[in-house]
This record gives structure tokens, C-alpha cells and sequence, in this order.
């Protein structure tokens, strides 16, 4: 069919630079087919060995800059079969039997996707243990409370971290979700409705890594958009975690509150005022935040109320679901390379520690003494201006209940933290095994 250059720069420009990212993903696709068509005799093993030597030149090609898909390619998938079939005339052409771009596209998003996960998750960990860290070295540094903005009630700069940090394991446990959910091959669904010929999705399934087949047909193709909002909604919470961070960041390092200092390497200048040192990077998380959440809304406006089958609406999908993955991996970076450059301002803290913190300290004081609770509350808040500041250090020890700041309970975080990094190194090292025996 002849093409229209104004259609294809409306429908496919966007998605060039896109699909660019995907060519590992649609030659392990292609790998792991041609060896499916292979095993049913559609094609002969010479014409497998042939097909696989020139889709393994294409990862090497790919890798020196020298496989880019432009434009007039139309996408990754055209111009992969373009090149097997001028590099090997009709066997090339054959590669296509029994697969749509339909359920190649799926293939292609469902490994980037496993693939960034997997370093997303390790990240994850990683930033969540740096917390820990943190939390442990300054674990009974004094630090006000905030409730409704205002001071409220004793913390400590351990609570404030190993918050973040049990957090964060949290979310390694919702990634795992949505990366079971990924973890399922489309691949033999076709435009939707299958094929005729005798294929084996179970084979194509193991050869690529997946945990198992996704049965219906037509479910593969319309579970797009549900596959890509869990994996976004994961993405978003993540995002939310380092936004509240980000917040506190921004007002602790103030000159009004002077909590924290940070080193000077992850700060900018003025061009116009020589004194300043601006947390910048803590404020682009907060932008970047709203960014994902606003491509998790995208995702989910696009492909409201579509009907059953494919539908091109998929296609502005992609982008916000690939930068999306991109932007919580930088940040999870961007929050470990912060934790380490706090430095907690000890005296400002214990300064900020007023009186008015200890106010129901001081009513619990009266409980143990048999005064009921709400006539303790009553006197105390008619003399609170009066209480004594107690040594703050010595009343956070005193708080030993689990999560208390006398008993943060990080050494059990710690360990929980140890067993997921080991259950998804193995994960890793599962995927990149599947991907060395593909290209074996």
C-alpha cells in the first residue's frame, strides 16, 4: 500500500525514537519463534541456523550504533523483517508465519518491561537500605514531629529515615505484583484471535523466560493498557515515596529550619546571586512525580472505553509507560545519592526540640500516676507553657513499643531487605540467562 507522508509522520514519528529502545527485545522475540517454527517443520533447521546468525548480527549491529530504526522504517518490527529478508531474500520473508505485530509489540513491551523492573527492583532495595543506614547512624538524634504543619510531638531523625525505608520495602512487595502480571507471554495470540497453523506457545513461552502463556487470545491483545497500569500504579507509588521525601528535603535544608546540610555536589547555583545553594534535583522529583502520575492518568484516558480487539489508541500508550519506567530509575538514584550527603545539623535540631513537644509526655505522666487520660490532657494543656524540656535523647529511649523511636526494629527491616535483593538477583540472573541461551 502506498504511503502518505503526512499519515506517517501523525501516526509513526513519535514512536521511531520509542521502538529504537525495543530492538534487543523484538530480535529475542523473533529468536525464540524461528526456533518455534523450526520445531513444528514450517521451516528447516538450516533456514533456523541462517534466520538466528543474521538476528544475532542485528544485536551486534544494534550495540555499535548501526541498527537505528528512522523514518520510513514504520517501526521495529518492520524493520527488523526488512533487513532478515534482504539479507536472506524469502527465508527472511518467512519469519513472519503465524505472528501479527500485534502480539510482537506485546513481546517487545512485556521483556523491556521485566528488564527494567529488575534494575527498578535493585534499585528499590538499594535505596531502601541506604535509609536503613541512614536511620542507624542517626537513630536517636533528637528531631521535632510535624502533624497539620505544626510542631506536634518528639521524633527522631532515625524514625524520619527508617520511614522512608520500610516504605520503600513495601513497594518492592506491589513491584512484585505487577511484575507477576507482566511475567506472562502473549506471543502465538496473533492480531487477537490466534492462528491456524499448529504452533507451540508453551515453547516460545519458556525459550523467552516467561512464567507462563497468557491463554486468551483476545484478552493478550486488550490486557495491554491493565498490564501497563499495574506496572505504572507501582510507578507512581514509588514516585509518591520520593516526592514526600523531596518535600521534606526542600524545607529541612531551609535556613529557617536548618535541620540538614547537604553536600555541595548535588546542589546548583544563581546565575544572579552569588550565596545561594539550591536543592534543585529535590524539586524536579517533585515535577517528575507529577509526570508519572500524570501518564498513569494518560494510559488510562487513552484506552477508556475501547472495544474488544486491537486498537491503534494502544500506541500513544508506549511513551508514557517507557518514560515512566525510565524516570523512577533515575530517581531512585537521584534519592540514594541524597541520603548520603545529608549531614543532620544536631544543634538545630535539639533547638527546634521546644517544650510544647513533651505535652502529652507529660500528660501520660499523670495516667501512671491514676489521673484518667482526658482530665491529664485538660490539666496539661492549661500548663503546658509551664513543662519542662526533658533530655530529648533520654525520652526517645523511652519509647520502646515496635516502631517506637526507642525501638525501630531496623536490624528486622535489614533482613527483609537482605531476602528480597536475593530473590530478585535471582530473577536477574534467570532473565539474563534466558537471553544468553537465546543468542547462543
Amino acid at each position: 500500500m502506498q504511503s502518505n507522508s503526512i499519515v506517517d509522520q501523525y501516526c509513526f514519528a513519535d514512536g521511531i525514537t520509542l521502538d529504537n529502545a525495543l530492538v534487543l527485545y523484538d530480535v529475542y522475540g523473533s529468536l525464540a519463534h524461528a526456533a518455534m517454527l523450526e520445531k513444528m517443520g514450517i521451516i528447516k533447521k538450516k533456514e533456523l541456523n541462517k534466520l538466528k546468525k543474521t538476528l544475532v548480527e542485528i544485536v551486534s549491529l544494534y550495540k555499535k550504533g548501526e541498527f537505528v530504526i528512522q523514518n520510513g522504517d514504520e517501526d521495529v518490527h518492520t524493520k527488523v523483517e526488512n533487513y532478515l529478508s534482504a539479507e536472506l531474500g524469502d527465508l527472511g520473508k518467512k519469519i513472519h508465519t503465524a505472528r501479527s505485530r500485534n502480539d510482537q509489540v506485546l513481546v517487545d513491551l512485556r521483556m523491556y518491561a521485566k528488564k527494567e523492573m529488575l534494575e527498578i527492583v535493585g534499585a528499590l532495595i538499594s535505596t531502601a537500605t541506604e535509609f536503613i543506614s541512614f536511620a542507624e547512624k542517626f537513630q536517636h538524634y533528637p528531631m521535632p514531629g510535624y502533624t497539620h504543619m505544626q510542631k506536634a510531638m518528639p521524633s527522631s531523625v532515625g524514625l524520619w529515615g527508617a520511614s522512608f525505608a520500610e516504605q520503600l520495602e513495601d513497594l518492592v512487595n506491589l513491584l512484585k505484583v505487577a511484575y507477576d502480571l507482566n511475567d506472562q507471554s502473549p506471543l502465538g495470540s496473533g492480531a487477537a484471535y490466534g492462528v491456524s497453523l499448529p504452533i507451540d506457545r508453551n515453547f516460545t513461552s519458556e525459550k523467552l523466560g516467561f512464567k507462563k502463556v497468557q491463554k486468551n487470545s483476545l484478552y493478550c491483545q486488550i490486557s495491554r493498557p491493565t498490564f501497563q497500569l499495574a506496572v505504572l500504579q507501582a510507578m507512581s507509588q514509588i514516585m509518591l515515596a520520593a516526592s514526600r521525601f523531596a518535600g521534606d528535603m526542600l524545607l529541612f535544608t531551609t535556613s529557617e529550619f536548618g535541620f540538614f546540610d547537604v553536600d555541595s555536589s548535588i546542589c546548583t547555583g544563581s546565575s544572579i546571586m552569588p550565596q545561594k545553594k539550591n536543592l534543585d534535583v529535590m524539586e524536579y522529583v517533585r515535577a517528575k512525580t507529577s509526570t508519572v502520575i500524570a501518564n498513569e492518568l494518560k494510559t488510562a484516558t487513552i484506552t477508556a472505553g475501547l472495544p474488544s480487539g486491537y486498537n491503534a489508541d494502544f500506541g500513544e500508550t508506549k511513551g508514557a509507560f517507557m518514560e515512566s519506567l525510565t524516570i523512577v530509575k533515575q530517581t531512585l538514584n537521584v534519592l540514594s545519592a541524597t541520603i548520603v550527603s545529608i549531614t543532620p545539623n544536631l544543634e538545630k535540631l535539639e533547638e527546634a526540640c521546644t517544650a510544647d513537644l513533651y505535652a502529652t509526655h507529660h500528660a501520660y505522666i499523670k495516667v501512671l500516676e491514676g489521673v484518667p487520660f482526658r482530665t491529664a490532657y485538660l490539666d496539661v494543656k492549661e500548663t503546658f507553657k509551664s513543662l519542662k524540656v526533658p533530655n530529648p535523647v533520654t525520652h526517645l529511649k523511652k519509647s520502646l513499643h515496635i516502631g517506637g523511636t526507642g525501638n525501630l526494629k531496623l536490624g528486622e527491616t535489614k533482613k527483609t531487605l537482605i531476602a528480597k535483593k536475593k530473590f530478585w538477583e535471582k530473577e536477574t540472573h534467570v532473565f539474563e540467562s534466558v537471553i544468553s541461551s537465546l543468542l547462543s
